[in-house]
C-alpha cells in the first residue's frame, strides 16, 4: 500500500514522503479498511514540528478516516464485510466518562494512522457511515466531530434557545460546533479575524459575528445578537482568554477544547467569580460520545464543511494549508 510517512521533523515538504509499505493484515477481531478519504488535524502538524509528547518516528500520521471494509480477521463480525465505515479516532478512554485514563490513545503515532490506502482496526472502532455523506465528508468528522460534540453537549450542556459563541471560526472543530449547535436549537455567533469567514459562518446559520481584533468586541457581539453568550466554545486560549470572560453572560459557561494561541499570560479570576462563570475543559471523547455524534449527523442530515480535497500524494501541500490557517472547514485527502 501507499502511505505518507513522517521520517523527521521539519517543513511538510521535507519531513513527509509517500512510499510503499507492506499491506496490513487484520488480526483476530479486526477488519481491514480500504481508506477512501482521510483528514488532517493540528495534531499531525504538532507531531511534525516535534511539539507533541512521546513521539516515535517513523510514523504514519492521521486520525481521521473513512472507507470500505475489504477483509476480516478471525472472529470479526461477518456483517462488516463491504461496509462503508468511519473510524473512531481514539481508544482506551477508561472507565470514568468524566475524563480519559492513562491508556488513552489517539490514532496515528505511535499506531499507524489514516494517511494511507489501507488500515487494520479492531472491529469495534468502526462505525457505519451516515448514508447521506461522501467519503470526504465522513472523513472530516472523527476528531473534530467528537471534540465539538463533547465540548458543546457533554461539557457545555447546550440547551435550545441559548446563545452559543464559537470563537475562531474556520477550523474543523469550530465549524462543526456551529453546525451541531444550530441542529440542537441554539442560536450561534462567531468571532474571526476574517470577514470572509464570518460571512461563511452566516451562510451556515450563524446569526452573525465580530472581529476579535476589535478591542471592544464582546460589547459589539452582545449588541449584535441582543444578549451575551450563555455558552462559549473556544480552542484558541492565549492572550484573548480574558476577553471571553468579559463576553460571557453572568452565570455563563466557557468550554476550552484547545490552546492554539498558547497559554494566557494572566487570567482575571475576579471576573470569573464575580460573574459566577463556569469554566470547563474538554478534549476528544468516549466511544459512546463518538457514536452519539455520528447519530446526530445521520438524524439531522448534517454535513461538515470541506475546505479542500488534496490527493494523498500532495499531503505536504495540504498540511501547509493547515499550518497557514487559511482553511474554512476540514482539509481532506483523497486516498484513492
Amino acid at each position: 500500500m501507499r502511505a505518507v510517512v513522517l521520517d523527521r521533523f521539519g517543513p511538510p515538504g521535507e519531513a513527509l514522503s509517500l512510499r510503499e509499505l507492506p499491506d496490513p493484515v487484520p488480526g483476530p477481531g479486526e477488519a481491514l479498511v480500504r481508506l477512501r478519504a482521510a483528514a488532517l488535524n493540528h495534531r499531525d502538524s504538532w507531531i511534525r514540528q516535534n511539539l507533541y509528547a512521546r513521539i516515535k518516528l517513523p510514523a504514519v500520521l492521521g486520525s481521521d478516516g473513512a472507507g470500505e471494509v475489504v477483509a476480516l480477521g478471525a472472529g470479526a463480525d461477518a456483517r462488516l464485510a463491504g461496509a462503508r465505515v468511519v473510524i473512531a479516532p481514539c481508544h482506551g478512554w477508561g472507565q470514568d466518562p468524566k475524563a480519559q485514563g492513562r491508556d488513552f490513545l489517539i490514532l496515528g503515532m505511535p499506531e499507524q494512522g489514516t494517511l494511507a490506502e489501507l488500515i487494520a482496526q479492531p472491529a469495534q472502532r468502526l462505525v457505519p457511515m451516515p448514508e447521506h455523506l461522501t467519503f470526504a465528508e465522513a472523513a472530516a468528522l472523527p476528531v473534530a466531530g467528537i471534540t465539538a460534540y463533547r465540548a458543546l453537549v457533554t461539557r457545555g450542556q447546550v440547551q435550545p434557545g441559548e446563545h452559543v459563541l464559537v470563537t475562531g471560526i474556520g477550523g474543523g472543530v469550530a465549524t462543526l460546533a456551529l453546525i451541531f449547535a444550530r441542529a440542537l436549537g441554539a442560536k450561534v455567533s462567531v468571532t474571526s479575524g476574517s470577514e470572509e469567514k464570518i460571512e461563511k459562518a452566516r451562510a451556515l446559520g450563524a446569526v452573525g459575528g465580530v472581529s476579535y481584533r476589535l478591542p471592544d468586541w464582546p460589547k459589539k457581539l452582545a449588541e449584535l445578537v441582543g444578549s451575551p453568550p450563555d455558552l462559549v466554545i473556544d480552542g484558541t486560549g492565549g492572550p484573548g482568554a480574558n476577553a471571553l470572560l468579559n463576553a460571557a453572560a453572568p452565570g455563563g459557561r466557557i468550554v476550552f477544547y484547545g490552546a492554539t494561541a498558547g497559554l494566557p499570560p494572566d487570567l482575571d479570576l475576579r471576573r470569573i467569580f464575580f460573574k459566577q462563570l463556569d469554566v470547563r475543559g474538554a478534549t476528544m471523547g468516549t466511544d459512546e460520545e463518538f457514536r452519539a455524534m455520528i447519530d446526530l449527523v445521520a438524524r439531522k442530515q448534517l454535513r461538515p464543511v470541506i475546505d479542500r480535497v488534496f490527493p494523498l500524494a500532495e499531503t505536504a501541500s495540504a498540511m501547509k494549508r493547515l499550518d497557514d490557517g487559511a482553511q474554512m472547514g476540514k482539509v481532506v485527502l483523497d486516498c484513492g
